[in-house]
């Protein structure tokens, strides 16, 4: 039993989404959707590359940066239980879907997992999302809870960006009926 490993604690974001608890867990596992806010801050687009969302599935996909500067991310799917939750890995990667050091932060965890829970208030639903590194080395145990006040700038910002999504997707489909 190896009593020396290292643990780093999770980063957890909770939003209340004005959006019905099966139109965000659509949100979260179709491309047509996940091209649409699945970026940290406006002016960066997605494009999905390749996408098998299930279970032991995979997706590549890339942000590009007003810049033209790309970042690659390769997403590897452990559970999808609809509408309820999903558990995923992610790393940062290349177009060939190699994973890759974080060519900015070389401490950065190199594998991440994200766990999405998604529970029914009323007509909203309650987002809780948990992302934690999975066996980190020190140095990387150590990035991650140096950066823990800046982990909500990329992922709270993706959240603002999927509530803006949905409440215009939902806004959009009452003005057709």
């Amino acid at each position: 039993m190896n009593n020396n490993k290292v643990v780093a604690e999770p980063s957890v974001l909770t939003r209340e989404l004005n959006a019905p608890r099966q139109l965000v867990f659509d949100a979260w596992t179709q491309v047509a959707h996940l091209q649409n806010w699945q970026f940290p801050q406006k002016g960066v687009t997605c494009e999905y590359v390749s996408a098998d969302i299930r279970p032991g599935g995979s997706s590549l996909h890339k942000m590009i940066a007003p810049s033209g500067r790309e970042m690659w991310l390769l997403t590897k799917y452990e559970q999808i239980n609809p509408p309820e939750s999903l558990v995923f890995r992610q790393y940062m990667s290349n177009r060939a879907g190699d994973k890759l050091p974080n060519p900015q932060m070389p401490d950065w965890p190199k594998e991440l997992q994200v766990i999405i829970k998604l529970e029914e208030v009323g007509s909203k639903t309650r987002l809780q999302l948990i992302w934690q590194p999975i066996d980190p080395t020190r140095e990387e145990a150590e990035a991650f809870k140096a950066a823990l006040s800046q982990h909500g700038n990329g992922w709270n910002n993706g959240l603002e960006q999927l509530s803006g999504y949905l409440e215009a997707l939902q806004a959009g489909t009452r003005s057709r009926h």
